[in-house]
């Protein structure tokens, strides 16, 4: 994207965030979030800038030099260091098209110490925002050794490294991808240097929206970790 292009995409987004309505609902998105994040138990600091290292960038996929982080939250939920942001950034499509994107992120460090190999599970409706940003990942066929159920194969796809195939179906396993088909709701999943990203289109989110997308990351952290835990040595018959 050219300066030229720049200027005239901020220039636009000023003039949109300046109307009445954009702006009480996005003071009443901010309420809502600082208040959600009270509840839970996080700490909540508002918008936060990239070029700040006071504040742990979230990183993923919709990383990039010209996103804008608003409601951003940290705190330790169920033993898990989780952040939680508002994104918005204008992406290039594949097709040389742009389009603005609101993503709701949750992201969550995990706990196994096993390198997990770099993943996306996207819903077949939110692949444009993935695939202007790495296309060095590659759409794997799923399957290889177990069978998957056919909600979870005809609504999301799999992206990795065709040699990380095995670890892949590893961590998001048959019995994960039923309930990600199931209770997901579109959301799309990430995992990058063992930390998680979910994330959700939403400009606006309720509190509903907050609690299930919190809940859902948090039990697929503990799911992951739970298949990369190290089993328990058994104990011996011997007095």
């Amino acid at each position: 994207m050219g300066s030229r292009e720049r200027i005239v995409l901020r220039t636009k987004r000023i003039m949109r965030h300046m109307t009445p309505s954009h702006i009480v609902k996005t003071r009443m998105t901010r309420r809502l979030m600082r208040d959600f994040a009270d509840k839970v138990g996080m700490v909540s600091f508002g918008y936060v800038s990239q070029n700040d290292d006071e504040h742990r960038l979230v990183r993923g996929h919709t990383v990039s030099a010209t996103h804008t982080d608003n409601n951003y939250s940290i705190g330790t939920l169920r033993g898990y260091d989780v952040m939680m942001v508002s994104r918005n950034d204008v992406i290039t499509t594949r097709h040389r098209q742009q389009q603005r994107c609101h993503w709701l992120i949750c992201a969550i460090d995990l706990h196994t110490r096993i390198d997990l190999p770099h993943l996306y599970v996207g819903h077949a409706a939110r692949e444009e925002a993935f695939l202007a940003s790495y296309e060095r990942l590659h759409r794997l066929n799923m399957g290889m050794y177990a069978a998957y159920p056919s909600q979870f194969l005809s609504e999301y796809a799999v992206y990795g490294l065709p040699a990380d195939g095995i670890e892949i179906e590893q961590t998001i396993t048959p019995e994960v991808a039923l309930v990600i088909a199931t209770h997901f709701s579109d959301a799309s999943i990430e995992i990058e240097n063992n930390t998680m990203y979910l994330y959700i289109e939403s400009q606006h989110p309720t509190e509903v929206l907050l609690e299930k997308m919190l809940s859902n990351a948090l039990w697929l952290a503990e799911s992951i970790d739970t298949a990369y835990a190290p089993e328990a040595p058994q104990k011996s018959d011997e007095a």
